[in-house]
C-alpha cells in the first residue's frame, strides 16, 4: 500500500468539516492538558464556541474523502506553533523528545528523530519517497530545521525527492500552486511509495484576516482544490495501474477567530487525521483508531501500510542525549526580543 500524507497548515477542521466534527465527541475538548507555560489564561479552552454543524462544508474534496473514509480527532500539545506541530506529526515524537519548541528550532534533536519518509526508507531501502513543501523549514537544509531528513545520497540515486516552493510572488497562494503542480506531476507519473505534501495558504489567511471571516473560508476552499488535484493524481494510478493508495490529511494547528495560535485554546489545539483508501476498506488499525495525539500519527500510519520499525525506540538508552534540558523555554520575558 502506498501512502500520500497531505499537511494543510493552520486549518480549523470545525469550519472545514462542521458536520462530522460536531457529531464526534472526540473533537469537543482536548484529551490531555497543556503545559501551563503556554496557557492563554482567561481566553483559553473555555472560550472556544465549539464546532458549528449547520451549513454545507466549504471543502468538498475533504468532505468526499470523509464520506468514503474516516475522520479521526487529533489533539496537539502546546505550544501550537508550526515547528513543534509538524515536528511531532512527522516524526512521531513529543516536544521533549525532538527538542522543537519554537519555529526557530533552537536546540532541536531532529537528526535523532527520523521522519515518516526516513523511517520507511530505513525499513526498506528500496522504497521511493517524495516531499514537496511550501514552508522551507520542513525540508530546506539551509533553514532552521529541517524536519524531514534530506538524505542526499538517496536523492542522487533518485530514491528520495524533495521540492521546496520558490514562487512567493503572491505569498503562500502562489507557493501552494507551485507545490501542488510539482507534487501532482510526481504522484501521477512516478508514484512514490510514500509522499508528503505541505500547503500553507490557510495559515497565511488566518494570520492576515483571522478565521472568522470570508477570507479564511476562501483560503480553505483554495487548499481543498489543491487536495483534489493531488487525490486525482493518485486516483488515476489506482484506476489505470491498480495501485493501492492510502490518503491521509492532517493539520498542525487551528486559528483563533481573531487570527494567530501558539497557546492552548481548544480551537487551535484541535487537529484531525482524515483517512481514505483507494483500493479497499481502511486497514483494521485505522478503522479502530480512537482519539490521537500528534506524536501517535506516524506510528499509526506506518502500521497501516505494513512498515515495521527496526530496533529504534524513542526511549531506548542507546544514543540518548543527556546534556540538554528537554523541558523547553522558560517563557521568561527577559529573553523575548
Amino acid at each position: 500500500m502506498k501512502l500520500l500524507l497531505v499537511g494543510l497548515d493552520g486549518v480549523r477542521v470545525d469550519l472545514a468539516l462542521p458536520g462530522p466534527v460536531a457529531a464526534d465527541p472526540g473533537f469537543a475538548v482536548p484529551d490531555h492538558p497543556g503545559d501551563p507555560r503556554f496557557s492563554a489564561g482567561a481566553t483559553g479552552p473555555a472560550a472556544d464556541p465549539g464546532p458549528v454543524a449547520s451549513g454545507p462544508p466549504v471543502t468538498p474534496t475533504l468532505a468526499r474523502l470523509e464520506a468514503g473514509g474516516r475522520l479521526v480527532p487529533v489533539w496537539m500539545t502546546p505550544p501550537t506553533d508550526s515547528g513543534p506541530g509538524w515536528a511531532s506529526l512527522l516524526t512521531g515524537t513529543t516536544h521533549e523528545q525532538n527538542g522543537v519548541w519554537w519555529n526557530e528550532f533552537v536546540g532541536h534533536r531532529l537528526a535523532r528523530c527520523p521522519d515518516l519518509l526516513s523511517q520507511v526508507f530505513a525499513a526498506d531501502p528500496r522504497a521511493r519517497t517524495f516531499a514537496a513543501c511550501t514552508w522551507g523549514a520542513l525540508l530546506d537544509p539551509s533553514g532552521p530545521g529541517p524536519v524531514l531528513h534530506t538524505r542526499p545520497d538517496q536523492q542522487v540515486g533518485g530514491q528520495h525527492q524533495l521540492f521546496a516552493a520558490t514562487d512567493t510572488r503572491d505569498g503562500c497562494r502562489s507557493a501552494d500552486r507551485q507545490v501542488r503542480t510539482r507534487a501532482g506531476w510526481v504522484l501521477n507519473h512516478e508514484g512514490p511509495d510514500v509522499a508528503f505534501v505541505h500547503l500553507e495558504g490557510a495559515d497565511e489567511a488566518g494570520h492576515r484576516h483571522g478565521s472568522a471571516g470570508a477570507e479564511y473560508l476562501d483560503a480553505l476552499r483554495e487548499v481543498d482544490e489543491h487536495v483534489r488535484h493531488l487525490v486525482k493524481a493518485v486516483a488515476e494510478r489506482f484506476e489505470q495501474l491498480g495501485e493501492d493508495w492510502l490518503i491521509a490529511v492532517t493539520t498542525d494547528h487551528g486559528h483563533k477567530p481573531e487570527g494567530g495560535h501558539g497557546e492552548d485554546e481548544t480551537v487551535v489545539r484541535r487537529s484531525f487525521l482524515l483517512l481514505h483508501r483507494l483500493g479497499g476498506p481502511l486497514p483494521g488499525v485505522l478503522a479502530r483508531a480512537g482519539v490521537l495525539r500528534s506524536h501517535q500519527v506516524v506510528p499509526l500510519l506506518l502500521e497501516a501500510i505494513g512498515v515495521r520499525p527496526g530496533a529504534f525506540r524513542a526511549g531506548h538508552p542507546v544514543g540518548e542525549v543527556r546534556d540538554v534540558d528537554p523541558r523547553g523555554p522558560t517563557r521568561d520575558p527577559r529573553y523575548e526580543w
